[in-house]
């Protein structure tokens, strides 16, 4: 596909960025069960992200078909639920203290390399579940435009029509409303 031909059709550049995004999360998934495998025996929040995941993939998929019939609208409300399944991860990863932990994961610039800086070996990484969110805000902007389907690349006007300020378009919508064809209409020569 050409640059023209995506660009002639937005929503089908909306729709290959939230592929794009749909595969990321797939890769997260992956990721967040490996990471997980311990914590998910422990404590229940950790199959939040894993559920999530899950369930956003199948909607996905069944989204991506019904795109123009409320598709692009349920994977905004997806994609909006990712941001806020990264701040619940935020949370529970900085164990309710986000600032300070965040601070202290900021603070580990100013630490010589192999300084802890207090921070225990194995604790859940802080910034971690907000790659939910870097993917929701994403995902919301691919689907949040909505593109009028007749929007299309317009072909260049001569130099000739620019100064007469003639329209392609306007005359055809002329044509129309007078119940003429384009083929009926009367040319304009210069």
């Amino acid at each position: 596909m050409t640059r023209e031909q995506l660009m002639a059709k937005p929503a089908t550049f909306s729709k290959l960025m939230v592929v794009g995004l749909l595969a990321a999360l797939s890769l997260l998934l992956v990721e967040i069960r490996f990471e997980h495998r311990e914590a998910l025996g422990e404590a229940w929040q950790s199959w939040i992200p894993l559920l999530y995941s899950g369930a956003m993939l199948a909607l996905g998929a069944a989204s991506l078909i019904r795109w123009h019939r409320g598709g692009r609208q349920a994977l905004l409300v997806g994609f909006a639920a990712a941001c806020l399944i990264g701040l619940l991860g935020l949370w529970f990863h900085s164990e309710g203290h986000p600032i300070s932990r965040v601070l202290q994961v900021l603070a580990a610039w100013a630490l010589r390399p192999g300084d802890s800086g207090g921070i225990k070996a194995g604790a859940p990484p802080v910034l971690a579940p907000l790659a939910f969110v870097g993917l929701g805000s994403m995902g919301v902007l691919a689907c949040w435009w909505r593109f009028p389907p007749e929007q299309a690349v317009q072909p260049e006007r001569s130099e000739a029509q620019s100064r007469a300020g003639l329209s392609t378009t306007g005359s055809s919508a002329l044509a129309l409303r007078s119940g003429r064809s384009e083929d009926d209409r009367p040319s304009i020569k210069q």
